[in-house]
Order: C-alpha cells, then structure tokens, then sequence
C-alpha cells in the first residue's frame, strides 16, 4: 500500500514538473516574438530617418543647386541660370515688391530685368519641376550711377548716297561704331574727355544692306541698333500715258528696273523685269467712273518710288 502510494506521489510530482516546464517554454516564445517585431520595427525607422538625412543631403548638395549667373548690362540686370534638372519657373520681385513669374521648360533660362530707379535688392527664386526651391539675393546700389543709354540717331532717304549717324549721351560719349554685314567694324572714339556727341557721315554704294550700329557712354552703357539701308545711284523714272480709255505705264532707271506693281482699282498686277532700263507695260483699261492708279517701280539696288493718281472716264 505504501509503495502504490508513493508510486501515485512521483506520478504527480513528474506531472506538475512537466506543466512548468511547458508554460516556461511558451513564455519564452512570446517575449522573443515581440522582441523581432521590435527589432524590425526599429530597422524601419532607421530606415526612414536614414533616407530623410540622405535626401536632405543631396538637396544641400552644391552639385544639385541651380547655377545662378547675375551680371549688369547699363539699366538691365542679366539673370542666367543653369540646372541638372529641368526648371519650371524663374520667380523675381525688388524689394518687397509685386513678384513676376515666368514659366520655363528647360535645363538653362535667361531673363533680363530692368533696373529701377533707387537702391533695390533684387529676390530671385528658382523652382524645378520637381518642386525644389532655390533663393537668391543681391542688392544693387544705382543712385549716383549714370544708368542711362546713349541715344542713336540716323538720317538717311531711301535712294540716298549719304548717311548720318549721330551718338548722343546726357554725360560723356565713349565712342560709336558701325559694322555692314558681314564687314569689318569702323570705330570712331571720342576726342574730348566731356564729349556728348559723335556724328559720323557715311558714303552708301548701291543696294540694300543692313548696318549694326554701336554707341558706348562713359560709364559702359551701350545702345545698339539694327537698320536695313536701301542706297542708289539713280532713282526710278515713270509716267502714265492716256489714249483715250486705254493707258501705258513708262519707267526707267539708270541702273536698271527689277519690278513693276501696277494696282488698278484694287487689283494688283506684278511684272517681273530682267534689269531692263527701259520698260513700257500696258495697254490697261480703264473702266467707266472713277479709277485709282497705284504705280510701285524698284530698281536693281532695292529701291522704290511710288505714284498715284486718279482719272474718270469719261472724262
């Protein structure tokens, strides 16, 4: 009897050893569960914040900011920007003034901005389309500053065989020069220290030309200008001879006719000519009531003479 029951005492004793055994082993397993979901969780975040240093970095990166350019031109500032990314917008304002926008779509943009009249900071912001921002700032001091461009003035008639250019400036000329097309530049330079004014004359050969004239103050301001010329050593010749309801058109010129427009009550008739001196075209008719006549004759150089008259018939 003694051994059945302590037989039956082992039996339990086995059995509660066995019940704390498994309940150690799952309490085991809980607390390393949760400790991977916070090791995970914690990876994660690194992760994120890692990434958020890094993407902060590249943006304060110099090699990922806009390349800004700003010089001054006489009264303009010049803005040139350059980028790795293409920009959306070059953002401007004086001051706490009123912003101007204007839209890109490029890699490179170019803006010329007028100087105001006072001392001013100019704000400068650059987006891309990726929605990067990048500020600048620059204050300009112009008071005392002659900002102000020379004047140019040219006298010519179409036709003519002379021209005048005339550089004028409110403080002092640097020099003028003038450049045909492709030729070379002809500088003219001021004589005195207070000189205001530079005036060249200009001998013209035959034809149309385009000249590109240059004027510089004392104070590095420039003006330039862009002129097409027509000069001639003759000019056209016309007449309009009447036989009754019919009419010729005469024209002539030294050096030669290119073309003749003839508009007759609103309709226009054009005739080539193959450099001929003398040229007749005609008869026209003329209709019953009033008529206009619009006679345009240019010659071999380019240039035109127009006359207009009006004749009824029956008269």
């Amino acid at each position: 009897m003694n051994q059945i029951l302590m037989i039956e005492k082992k039996k339990k004793q086995t059995k509660q050893k066995s019940s704390g055994s498994g309940g150690a082993i799952e309490t085991k397993s809980i607390v390393r569960f949760f400790a991977i979901v916070i090791i995970v969780f914690g990876i994660i975040l690194m992760g994120q914040g890692s990434y958020a240093i890094y993407k902060e970095a590249a943006d304060k990166n110099p090699a990922n900011m806009p390349k800004v350019m700003v010089s001054r031109e006489s009264d303009k500032v010049i803005v040139s920007v350059e980028h790795t990314t293409e920009i959306s917008k070059v953002i401007y304002s004086w001051n706490n003034g009123e912003a101007t926008e204007v839209p890109q779509g490029g890699l490179t943009a170019y803006e010329e901005i007028l100087l105001p009249n006072q001392n001013s900071i100019l704000n400068i912001t650059i987006e891309d389309m990726k929605g990067k921002k990048a500020h600048y700032q620059k204050e300009y001091i112009v008071e005392g500053l002659d900002i102000t461009k020379p004047k140019i003035d040219i006298k010519v008639a179409d036709g003519s065989k002379k021209m005048i250019i005339t550089a004028e400036d409110e403080t002092a000329m640097a020099y003028l020069s003038y450049q045909w097309e492709d030729g070379e530049v002809v500088r003219e330079e001021a004589t005195t220290e207070n000189q205001t004014k530079i005036e060249k004359q200009i001998d013209l050969t035959p034809g149309t030309k385009k000249i590109t004239i240059i004027a510089e103050d004392s104070s590095g301001n420039i003006e330039q200008m862009e002129k097409e010329i027509v000069a001639t050593t003759s000019e056209p010749k016309m007449q309009l001879i009447r036989n009754g309801r019919e009419f010729i058109i005469e024209a002539s010129d030294e050096d030669g006719i290119k073309e003749i427009k003839l508009n007759l009550n609103g309709k226009q008739y054009v005739n080539p000519v193959d450099n001929q001196k003398y040229i007749k075209i005609g008869p026209a008719m003329l209709q019953e009531g009033n008529n206009t006549i619009l006679v345009e004759v240019t010659n071999v150089n380019g240039y035109t003479k127009k006359a207009k008259t009006e004749i009824r018939y029956p008269q």
